[in-house]
């Protein structure tokens, strides 16, 4: 026996609707948005005085400083002053 696919659209697209409404209202409760997050321009990068880098606390090697962050028990983020 085959569902006909246009018997409980109706339901489907009513619970759909209410539940967009539920997070915009959750939304607008959480208060302002925080603002979008612009990267480093490379001018901003070389005139700076110091800069971050990401270190693993087990070998010691480098990593990224985004992975640094994500893992907060085995690495470090470190600033560096630069030499001038």
């Amino acid at each position: 026996m085959k569902r006909d696919p246009l018997k409980n659209r109706g339901k489907v697209g009513a619970k759909a609707k209410e539940t967009s409404k539920a997070s915009m209202t959750r939304r607008e409760e959480a208060g302002p948005k925080q603002p979008n997050v612009v990267p480093a321009k490379m001018v901003d990068r070389q005139n700076s005085e110091t800069f971050q880098v990401g270190r693993d606390a087990k070998t010691g090697r480098f990593i990224t400083v985004k992975e640094a962050k994500r893992r907060t028990n085995t690495a470090v983020v470190e600033t560096i002053t630069k030499k001038k």
